[in-house]
């Protein structure tokens, strides 16, 4: 079974010998090659909707998984007993609906040794949930598929220092291993700042003046990490 990059980069955060719940499965082939791989010895497949859930099990009938993987309807991490996964796997889900899927399960999370996270915007949102909650990030990884690049997180229980804001828009880790993708999603990240800060510039609106002062703030960090990590690859 071949996964695309952006699944690829998250099956490769799990560990080896993981009991695994896939939460918001769609389509199933994570949890699928997982299995099929020997990466997990047990998986769950789970989705609040009717319709992922059938697609899943598709696929999930198609492999001859029906026995090795569980499929499970639900509200987030509400479909595990605690101690039944010890990892848990989100992606292709909002930051903000990551965030509060994650704050719902705490009891869950306390027995759990690894989240593998692919938020699909507002990546510092998970980033800072996690700082705040006792997670620190451990891996981070990059995936490109077209014009989009993915951010793949995965952390631990622990505690994790953040000397600056911008390592939540930017994670701390993809400047340290120098990810390749890097300089190509500050780009993109630049690009967005300054079409939002252009349509900010001009107005009186108290709310717009403080706007078009966080983006400027965060603008120039974001070109430090840039500068950082030209400095690394010389």
């Amino acid at each position: 079974m071949k996964l695309s990059p952006r699944l690829l980069a998250i099956a490769e955060m799990v560990p080896e010998g993981s009991r695994v719940a896939d939460i918001g499965t769609d389509h199933g082939y994570i949890p699928v090659f997982l299995i099929k791989t020997g990466r997990a010895k047990w998986a769950a497949a789970s989705d609040i909707n009717t319709g992922p859930l059938e697609r899943a099990a598709e696929v999930i009938r198609r492999h001859g998984m029906q026995k090795k993987i569980d499929i499970r309807r639900g509200d987030g991490l509400a479909v595990l007993d605690r101690g039944e996964a010890d990892t848990i796997v989100m992606a292709g889900m909002g930051g903000m609906l990551m965030r509060n899927v994650l704050a719902a399960g705490t009891r869950v999370l306390e027995d759990v040794k690894r989240l593998v996270l692919q938020p699909m915007n507002a990546q510092e949102v998970v980033r800072k949930w996690l700082a705040e909650n006792g997670f620190d990030i451990v891996e981070e990884a990059l995936a490109r598929e077209g014009d989009r690049i993915y951010q793949v997180i995965a952390a631990e229980h622990g505690h994790q220092h953040i000397e600056d804001p911008i390592y939540f828009e930017i994670g701390k880790k993809l400047v340290e291993n120098k990810d390749p993708l890097l300089p190509r999603l500050i780009e993109k990240k630049i690009t967005e700042y300054k079409k939002i800060m252009t349509g900010l510039q001009g107005s009186k609106d108290r709310q717009a003046v403080e706007k078009l002062k966080e983006y400027t703030v965060r603008l120039e960090r974001l070109r430090g990490v840039m500068e950082d990590c030209r400095r690394r690859n010389t």
